[in-house]
């Protein structure tokens, strides 16, 4: 007993969707096959408007109706194709078997694009792949489909030279009209069938952008003048004036990748097609086979171009992105590392909390308003995260201690900015934020006695010795201390800190720093212009520096 073949669940899902058609998509699907049956008939006709000599055409516009009816329309655009040029027949197709066959080795370059659409991968070199499953495959078997049948019925019989000349005109005449005409209205209305997303990407960049759209389209005028000129008073070749095409498509490459560098071939192609054939009607020329070859030779450079151009371009684009985010993630991950070094402080004393985190946002603000940007504004932020550190290695019952510290005590405290450079000094990227966070005790006037100053420097730098960055630590560092609830006393009013950072600017701080500072604040609402609470004396109290 020979069993029935089982039928898959996927060949059952493909016969219902075929015989199971909504009335909008059978209205769709019928409004598109009368479109391209009658797009082939009057395109067939209007092909001898490209002859170039004989009954060859440079461009064979049907062929790319034929292609966009496979593409969108598969099978049912396929039938429609065959209808249309078995309406129309032309050259030998003077019996019903010679229309059928004719018609049928025309259709078939429907059929690769019907059965090739839904099937390619989505690789860099998408476009590669379409072009050739979609225009060249179809479009040269064909051709070779027909040949038999031209040199067969041709009489008197046809000459090597002739065969290859009706060889060439019905494949690269079909092709370049599927390059000039389909592609463009794929990429329009289908970019994704043509192009990854990265390209995808960057074409619609291109495309959304009138005025980068527009440059190419103006070069190409300013040769279309060239080529007219030419013809006017032949002084060079119209073929040569046509490499000047390739400055607009190499342009649109550059700025849209593959899918503009085609968009604007298709423009450029079609100027120079229709020089073609008005020099091949008005002039001798230099001989069909000369005439077909050098014209075919430019459309194909320009495709080459375009695509060479326009994947390089899109592929150098591809890896600055990459590059881009594994920069940004190398990024996020190092400030994790840097946040993660200040947590670990902040854990050891909990009641300074989000202290670093509020430093270093307003020392890039103060920083911003002082002229620092890029590397160096970075930097500042990174030594305003890791500024305290070094106190780690601080026992917390001296960080936490609400009364004042003895003198070993406060030592111990002191070394914290050594023990910070300590930690941090093996991360090279960190190299330009040591000075800053090494510096950032010191004072504007230099002083390090201890037995005078409440606060004295470490290192004895002075003025304009000091790196700016770490004045700017310096300022912001005590603002922060100041308005901030510590173990021994309560947090202050900004008007209160701002009176003392301007009593001690010129000594402790750098004054322009400190300006800096009240402009940011007071920007921000944070600190009235009036209304200003006198300072209590001309010392600063204990917890003005942590």
């Amino acid at each position: 007993m020979i069993s029935k073949p089982e039928v898959t669940p996927t060949t059952l899902e493909t016969v219902r969707n075929w015989m199971s058609v909504g009335p909008g998509r059978a209205v769709s699907i019928l409004l598109g096959v009368i479109a391209t049956t009658a797009g082939v008939a009057i395109l067939n006709r209007a092909g001898v408007a490209f002859e170039v000599g004989g009954s060859v055409g440079l461009i064979f516009p049907a062929a790319a109706v034929a292609v966009l009816a496979g593409l969108f329309f598969r099978w049912w655009g396929v039938g429609a194709v065959f209808v249309g040029y078995c309406l129309t027949p032309w050259g030998l197709s003077t019996t019903p078997g010679r229309i059928v066959f004719f018609a049928f080795a025309a259709t078939l370059q429907a059929v690769g694009p019907a059965l090739v659409v839904n099937r390619l991968r989505a690789s860099e070199f998408r476009c590669i792949q379409f072009l050739g499953a979609v225009a060249v495959l179809p479009t040269l078997v064909s051709a070779l489909v027909a040949m038999p049948g031209l040199i067969l019925l041709s009489r008197p019989q046809m000459s090597v030279e002739q065969a290859f000349v009706s060889f060439s005109g019905w494949f690269l005449g079909d092709l370049v009209a599927v390059m000039l005409l389909a592609v463009p209205v794929v990429l329009a209305i289908r970019p994704d069938l043509v192009l990854n997303e990265n390209f995808v990407r960057l074409y619609r960049g291109w495309i959304e952008s009138p005025a980068t759209v527009a440059r190419p389209m103006v070069m190409i005028g300013f040769v279309l003048i060239g080529m007219e000129l030419t013809l006017r008073f032949a002084l060079v070749g119209v073929h040569w004036i046509a490499a000047l095409l390739l400055i607009p498509i190499l342009w649109a490459a550059v700025r849209g990748g593959v899918g503009a560098a085609l968009q604007v071939n298709a423009v450029a192609g079609i100027v120079y097609v229709v020089q073609v054939v008005r020099i091949q009607a008005h002039h001798e020329g230099m001989g069909l086979f000369a005439e077909l070859f050098s014209s075919y030779l430019n459309l194909l450079v320009f495709v080459g171009a375009a695509l060479v151009v326009g994947l390089a371009w899109g592929r150098a684009d591809a890896l600055v992105r990459e590059l881009d985010e594994h920069r940004r993630l190398l990024q996020e991950n190092f400030e994790r590392v840097v946040t993660a070094l200040a947590a670990a402080v902040e854990a050891k004393d909990p009641l300074t909390k989000g202290h670093v985190q509020r430093v270093a946002k307003l020392a890039v603000a103060v920083g911003k308003g002082l002229g620092l940007a890029g590397q160096k504004l970075e930097m500042l932020r990174f030594a305003a995260l890791l500024h305290d550190v070094g106190k780690i290695g601080v026992p917390e019952q001296i960080l936490n201690k609400p009364g004042p510290l003895t003198p070993e005590e406060r030592a111990i405290v002191e070394r914290h900015v050594t023990v910070g450079v300590e930690i941090i000094e093996t991360v090279d990227i960190l190299g330009p934020a040591i000075p800053f966070i090494r510096y950032h005790q010191e004072r504007w006037d230099g002083g390090t006695d201890a037995k005078e100053l409440k606060y004295p420097g470490y290192f004895g730098l002075k003025g304009e010795e000091i790196p700016l960055e770490a004045r700017i630590i310096a300022v912001v560092d005590t603002w922060d201390a100041i308005t901030s609830d510590r173990p021994y006393r309560q947090a202050q009013s900004p008007e209160f800190a701002l009176e003392v950072l301007q009593a001690e600017a010129g000594k402790q701080f750098d004054p322009e720093v400190v300006k800096a500072l009240h402009r940011v604040v007071s920007s921000r609402g944070g600190v009235p212009s009036s209304d200003r609470i006198p300072i209590m004396g001309s010392k600063l109290p204990k917890w003005v520096s942590d």
